[in-house]
């Protein structure tokens, strides 16, 4: 290489090596004066706890995402399935029949019970509210048939259920036999003087007793809830001919000579 070329060779590579240079520099330390220090073996196991906590709450609400989709997916394909069965079905056909000989057959079964009532003995029907006694059929309609709890006690607070289809018929029945009513309800004693005001309005102004849920039962299932109440009303004299409902967990548990189910197509109460 002729040393004329020299200063062209040094000239071009210049920048290479200095590229590099600090590329090394920086590497050592030499080119960042402002770089964090390392973390202490406290900090990095503070930070790892940390990261394994929230690992663990990221994966636990990834679980319950996809448990509350996974019942909205199957509530709204059911709503779908209830509105087009319902708005067919609608309150004129066989669901008012069947309530209405559902009485029939609790009527049968009491006029059974009256011919070997023993003297003095205090005879009670145990009765459930919504949709044994009362229709909620608006509420329900109106809400596609999907439980959400706000409009639900905007109902029992503001709403005008009516009687279910014969339900007057052993309202009377219990009257004139001197069959003490009790109505057995899973709603919460805060509802009190609007399910109260709602019996009325619908027909059925006396009772002997109106049983709502008080907090001290509101973590029980409905079953073992109304279970233990019929055993209360045993402990205060009463013999319980027949307890009537909606929900196999009306019916649940004992406490009653005789059960009997009553016709619900809208939801089902575990």
């Amino acid at each position: 290489m002729m040393a004329s070329e020299r200063p062209f060779i040094i000239v071009s590579m210049a920048p290479r090596w200095l590229a590099l240079w600090f590329s090394l520099a920086s590497l050592s330390g030499l080119g960042c004066s402002d770089r964090p220090e390392p973390k202490t073996e406290t900090e990095t196991a503070e930070l790892r706890a940390r990261l394994e906590t929230l690992e663990a709450k990221t994966a636990a609400l990834t679980v319950e995402r996809d448990e509350i989709q996974a019942k909205f997916d199957a509530c709204s394909k059911c709503r779908t399935m209830n509105i087009q069965a319902f708005d067919a079905f609608g309150q004129s056909s066989a669901y008012p029949e069947a309530t209405n000989d559902t009485i029939t057959d609790a009527i049968a079964l009491l006029d059974a019970r009256i011919a070997t009532r023993k003297p003095d003995e205090k005879l009670a029907i145990v009765l459930d509210i919504d949709e044994t006694m009362l229709s909620n059929y608006p509420q329900l309609d109106g809400s596609d048939y999907c439980f959400e709890r706000t409009a639900w006690n905007e109902w029992v607070d503001h709403g005008t259920p009516t009687a279910i289809h014969g339900a007057e018929r052993l309202y009377a029945w219990a009257h004139d036999h001197e069959v003490a009513l009790v109505f057995l309800t899973g709603r919460k004693e805060p509802q009190r003087a609007a399910t109260e005001r709602a019996l009325r309005a619908a027909g059925f102004p006396d009772w002997a007793e109106v049983i709502l849920r008080d907090p001290s039962e509101n973590d029980m299932k409905a079953a073992e809830y109304k279970a233990g109440r019929r055993a209360k009303l045993e402990q205060q004299g009463y013999t319980i001919a027949l307890t009537l409902g909606d929900q196999a967990s009306d019916l649940d548990g004992g406490h009653s000579e005789k059960t009997l189910l009553m016709p619900n197509p809208f939801y089902q109460v575990l």
